[in-house]
């Protein structure tokens, strides 16, 4: 049976990557990412079902060697049958032992079929994603996520329905055209208004991160509060398929985020000269370059902006979520690699060498002090991701410059919802909305900036 390690490395960092909000309690994938709400319609009781089953029933039993055989090869290569053991048995202990599983949907994506089951432990739930090769009947892919809340989630206890609508609207050109969803105030004069930038990873319009809704509850809590908000689907989310290796932060994330205040801009109801970008984790270390690319904005706010190397902060938090030092040594030496740039054909959290230099190559201190404009900086102090030690550069790399703000919230985490105990990927499942103090704090600083 071989082992490769290198791939086996790959994969252990993408249980929690850098910058990242996306929960996973566990992700076990090769290849391209499937999402099963692109998926076309199949027929329950096939031999996918069953294989679907099998893989479970393996690893309820924890048959993990014979678990490991049904993996394709490429799914072989990227995850040992120590490490979905150490997933299962680690990871997931907090949840008990699994008791039981439905199949709750299926479909057909990039020529495999997906199913999507929802397990239940003694703990609690998880949703399991499972491609089949419809060919082989091997599984070409296996993810454990936070199960979907069983109820939509109410309205944070800062909305005020009755005080703003929402338009449908959309962001940037084609080939890539964006879904959007425009909060606008029910008041006649021309109103502030925000564009929101989304972390790292593919995510929705409302920077759904398990069973919370991130850029949701900041859109209706300053809606509420007479703010225009602009949230959109991220391009990975929506054409992740279409999009290549050779994909770039400036295609990711900031050509869409310049076309979002650009459009946000010329909306009637908007005042032009009080346009905001907010970004969030990674969308906040590019929100100073967006506005300076789009300028004129009023000012930005950075919600947990990243401080550091993204390949420290892989390094930091793998070695927070208590990964094994042999693993540690391992990631280390591939991190080493990169940084040399002799990585070759291996890939940090699903990412190549390139898509890391550029991330590495964005400065945003120094584009916040070319941008001369109001800053507001938060994070949490239970946020295990962006850390003081992020804060602290920004705190030193902006001394002197004007108009900017830092603060900590205490109790909150990466986002920005309030808990207790030491954080984790867990916590991400659990229902909350994003703290009123953010949404307070938010609303002063927009309404304190003065237009030019």
């Amino acid at each position: 049976m071989l082992k490769d390690r290198s791939s086996r490395r790959r994969m252990l960092s993408r249980l929690k990557g850098p910058l990242s909000i996306a929960l996973s309690a566990a992700v076990l994938w090769a290849g391209s990412p499937l999402r099963a709400e692109s998926a076309g319609a199949a027929k329950a009781g096939s031999a996918s079902d069953e294989r679907a089953d099998a893989l479970l029933n393996n690893m309820k039993a924890k048959n993990y060697a014979t678990a490991f055989e049904m993996f394709d090869p490429t799914m072989q290569a990227a995850v040992s049958e120590e490490k979905l053991k150490a997933v299962w048995e680690t990871q997931l202990a907090p949840l008990g032992a699994l008791r039981s599983w439905t199949i709750v949907q299926r479909g057909e994506a990039q020529g495999k079929d997906l199913r999507v089951a929802l397990l239940s432990f003694e703990h609690g739930e998880l949703q399991a994603m499972i491609a089949v090769d419809p060919q082989s009947q091997l599984i070409s892919g296996f993810r454990l996520q936070a199960a979907p809340a069983s109820a939509p989630a109410s309205p944070a206890p800062y909305v005020d329905a009755g005080k703003f609508r929402a338009v449908d609207m959309s962001v940037g050109s084609a080939p890539f055209v964006l879904g959007g969803t425009l909060t606008v105030p029910s008041v006649l004069d021309l109103v502030p208004a925000v564009v929101l930038v989304h972390g790292s990873g593919p995510l929705d319009r409302d920077e759904t991160v398990g069973a919370n809704k991130v850029f949701k509850d900041l859109a209706e809590g300053l809606a509420s509060r007479g703010i225009a908000v602009l949230r959109y689907d991220k391009r990975t989310y929506q054409y992740g398929s279409k999009l290549g290796d050779s994909i770039s932060v400036d295609d990711e994330v900031t050509k869409d985020a310049i076309a979002a205040v650009v459009a946000l801009r010329s909306r009637p109801e908007v005042d032009p000269k009080r346009v905001f970008v907010i970004g969030h984790s990674m969308g906040a270390l590019l929100a100073p370059e967006i506005g300076l690319r789009s300028a004129p904005v009023a000012g930005v706010v950075l919600l947990a902006p990243p401080g550091r190397a993204p390949w420290d902060i892989v390094l930091a938090q793998a070695q927070y979520l208590g990964t094994s030092k042999k693993d540690m040594a391992d990631l280390e030496a591939q991190v080493d690699r990169l940084k040399a740039g002799t990585l070759g054909n291996e890939k940090l959290l699903g990412a190549p060498q390139s898509y890391w230099k550029d991330l590495g190559s964005k400065d945003g201190i120094a584009m916040a002090k070319k941008l001369q404009k109001p800053i507001l900086i938060l994070r949490g102090s239970r946020d295990y991701q962006v850390t003081d030690e992020d804060v602290v550069a920004w705190r030193n790399g902006l001394a002197g410059t004007s108009g900017v703000e830092i603060q900590t919230i205490p109790d909150l985490n990466h986002l920005f919802i309030a808990g207790t105990g030491k954080p984790g990927p867990s916590e991400y499942g659990t229902p909350g909305h994003v703290d009123v103090r953010v949404i307070d704090k938010l609303a002063a600083f927009i309404a304190s900036t003065k237009a030019d």
